[in-house]
């Protein structure tokens, strides 16, 4: 029959399998995180860009239709920017969503092996106790030398 601790361990490889699968998990949506970070910088410094074009344009004199065009532009650029951060906030939510997986597949991944340290720890004290009765036994089957 096998050991508490090694029917145990089965256990424990399968907690580590979750908390490796959710690390894996809160990485990847952590870059995710990022790289909208990033875009929607970029995206921002764009609109940015384009509205000081725009400005110097208007100074030096626009005619109906290239006002029109630059206002059209800058309206897409501003609707990308919002899609943007509505994707952006829902991602933020997954983030926080997969912390909390993350955090439950820890706490339980760190439970079993604490568990498993201590069903071992319990298993060398019943071998120990049972190798002292063991020598006990056979150091008085043995004739004394001194009687």
């Amino acid at each position: 029959m096998k050991k508490r601790s090694s029917r145990l361990q089965v256990v424990l490889n399968l907690a580590e399998q979750r908390k490796a699968q959710a690390e894996q998990f809160l990485g990847e949506q952590v870059k995710r995180v990022e790289t909208d970070k990033v875009q929607l910088a970029q995206l921002q410094d764009y609109l940015a860009e384009y509205q000081q074009a725009y400005r110097e344009a208007v100074n030096r004199g626009l005619d109906i239709g290239q006002l029109q065009n630059y206002q059209a532009f800058m309206a897409k650029i501003s609707d990308a920017i919002e899609k943007h951060r509505k994707s952006m906030q829902h991602n933020l939510v997954q983030l926080e969503q997969i912390k909390k997986y993350w955090a439950q597949m820890h706490g339980k991944h760190q439970a079993v092996d604490n568990l498993v340290s201590k069903v071992v720890a319990q298993e060398k004290q019943v071998e120990d106790k049972q190798l002292q009765k063991l020598l006990d036994e056979r150091s008085q089957l043995r004739p004394s030398a001194f009687i």
